[in-house]
């Protein structure tokens, strides 16, 4: 597809740039959101666009339109050479024809494109329909929500690099509110695949009721330093906030306390942390990169030991390393590093023996503040937390409001236990519930 105009962009940027790679991108979404049973929110929404980037001199350039002719794919040839006379990045960029994944990844589905909109509507409507007959604590259903979407893209390079991949997915989730005297709880459950006859409306809405009802009631926690388990929902979270640590780019700039410390231990030898950009099961699972590079595994820690930064060609070259296929822009941007499917390999056991290690448990189910709570730099976090109090293995009673300080690379030391319950957020950020020895509780 689109051979057309990159083949306009190659004949006229041939003999200007000493090389010149092209990205475009054609992205398609749905969004509908039910409220009272009608439509609060009906959104179509389409991204399409076309960028450049070029070397000359050895200095890299940037352009991109959203306007496809052939006066404007010349137009921003022309500004991006312009744009590289002025770039003040020194690093060495070389563009290449890499090769091809020899997998066959699940990542597009013909039949999730033919789900009407009537059916996305009636899914959403459902959700909320359940949600109010649930429980007559639920006094409000802020968000039933169904979504959809399409994305393609398509690089070459003046190396003979010729790539494309056409992914889709659908998602889901309904938020409960719940009231218990002067107590507001909030619950919230998703879905997220490319089978939809997975999708099953009243579990969602159940789920989501409960995890805001079995929050109310809560007693005030005495402050201190308790053993927590951050379920596999709140590890994700956690391991989302900090995952840019692992950045080579921000390694390289002193912007990672990871800086240093590639080859030694940082985390308990029971922590394996992976970027898998082939996951079966991962929704940021593909070919290759932003810049055509092929998708692979890589073992970011193992057994607690740091292994490998995330990589694109141009921070690898800096590193004397291989890429590890994380590199990452959209037509509108430069090029950056972001992780794929990134998570915390699971354990053995089951969720209910990391609750009977120690008399008393704190389990976290709820975070909240992780932009102005958590500092990436240093590694250290204050958030607010909603959870429950364990005692002996059993669960006493849900807590009100109450915050978690630490630091990163000293939970990561403090891991005891971790779960066999892995599952992915909606970012494909994933975890296990994981049983940290100690953290700093404010009630």
């Amino acid at each position: 597809m689109h051979e057309k105009e990159f083949k306009i962009i190659f004949d006229y940027a041939k003999d200007k740039a000493d090389d010149i790679e092209i990205l475009l991108s054609a992205d398609n979404s749905f969004l509908v959101r039910i409220h009272n049973q009608g439509i609060e929110a009906f959104n179509y929404a389409d991204s399409n666009g076309i960028s450049v980037r070029v070397i000359k001199d050895g200095k890299v350039g940037y352009s991109y339109t959203e306007k496809f002719d052939e006066e404007t794919f010349k137009s921003i040839i022309e500004e991006a050479l312009e744009n590289a006379k002025y770039t003040e990045d020194d690093e060495i960029v070389i563009m290449e024809n890499y090769p091809d994944i020899d997998k066959k990844l699940d990542v597009y589905s013909k039949e999730l494109d033919k789900i009407g909109v009537e059916d996305k509507i009636r899914f959403a409507k459902s959700m909320e329909k359940f949600a109010k007959a649930t429980d007559k604590r639920v006094f409000n259903i802020p968000h039933s929500i169904m979504g959809n979407g399409t994305g393609y893209t398509k690089i070459a390079n003046s190396k003979g690099l010729n790539k494309e991949e056409k992914q889709n997915f659908a998602y889901s989730y309904v938020v409960a509110l719940s009231q218990e005297k002067d107590d507001k709880r909030v619950g919230m459950d998703f879905i997220i695949g490319r089978d939809f006859s997975k999708f099953d409306a009243k579990k969602l809405a159940e789920k989501s009721v409960l995890k805001s009802t079995s929050l109310l009631g809560g007693e005030i926690i005495k402050s201190g330093s308790y053993p927590v388990v951050l379920n596999n929902e709140m590890m994700a979270t956690m391991l989302s906030t900090f995952s840019g640590i692992f950045s080579a780019k921000a390694v390289q700039e002193g912007r990672s306390l990871l800086k240093g410390k590639l080859g030694k231990d940082i985390a308990n030898n029971k922590v394996t942390i992976i970027d898998d950009a082939l996951h079966p099961d991962g929704f940021g699972t593909r070919y290759f990169d932003s810049e055509g590079f092929p998708s692979q595994t890589t073992a970011l820690i193992k057994n607690g030991k740091l292994k490998s930064y995330l990589h694109n060609t141009q921070t690898a070259r800096k590193d004397k390393v291989r890429s590890t296929g994380n590199g990452s822009r959209g037509y509108k941007g430069t090029l950056g590093i972001s992780p794929s499917n990134f998570f915390l390999k699971l354990g053995e056991h089951k969720e209910e023996e990391l609750f009977k290690q120690y008399n008393k448990v704190i389990e976290i189910v709820a975070l909240q503040g992780m932009h102005s709570g958590a500092n990436s730099i240093s590694g250290d976090f204050s958030l607010s937390a909603e959870g429950f109090l364990y005692e002996k293995g059993e669960r006493k009673h849900s807590l009100k409001q109450f915050t978690i300080s630490g630091n990163i690379l000293q939970l990561f030391q403090d891991v005891e236990m971790i779960a066999d319950n892995f599952k992915f957020n909606m970012s494909s950020i994933g975890a296990a519930s994981v049983l940290v020895k100690e953290l700093a509780i404010s009630g």
